[in-house]
């Protein structure tokens, strides 16, 4: 697959248009770790999905994707043994599941039996 276009990861996600393009690019270049000739006709679509989920854990992007898996969701931290508490149970969320993407990602990659890997 070649990698998917700028122009057609921002008409499939307008909200990540603000973001900086050579951002966008860098991140899309990532995809092939996590989206290979396996997943067939779905492979330029996973690549998208990857790349908005990981904008989105940036807090990069406009809207309620983006805005989801912003910092202001930890409402405390405590050194001494380690606590971190979060507004509500979606800011606890780790890996794809913590953006919609990353859930339509894995969703995707399951529906069509592709192995993902969640890395933190």
């Amino acid at each position: 697959m070649s990698q998917p276009s700028i122009s057609g990861f921002l008409t499939r996600f307008p909200e990540f248009a603000c973001v900086d393009h050579a951002q966008i690019i860098a991140v899309l270049a990532e995809a092939p770790l996590f989206v290979d000739a396996s997943w067939g006709e779905y492979e330029e679509l996973g690549a998208m999905l990857y790349t908005a989920h990981n904008l989105a854990i940036q807090g990069l992007g406009d809207g309620a994707a983006s805005s989801h898996h912003k910092p202001k969701s930890v409402t405390s931290i405590t050194s001494g043994s380690h606590k971190v508490v979060y507004s509500d149970v979606r800011g606890a969320a780790l890996g794809f599941d913590a953006t919609p993407h990353g859930t339509r990602f894995e969703a995707l990659a399951a529906r069509i039996g592709a192995n993902v890997v969640s890395v933190l």
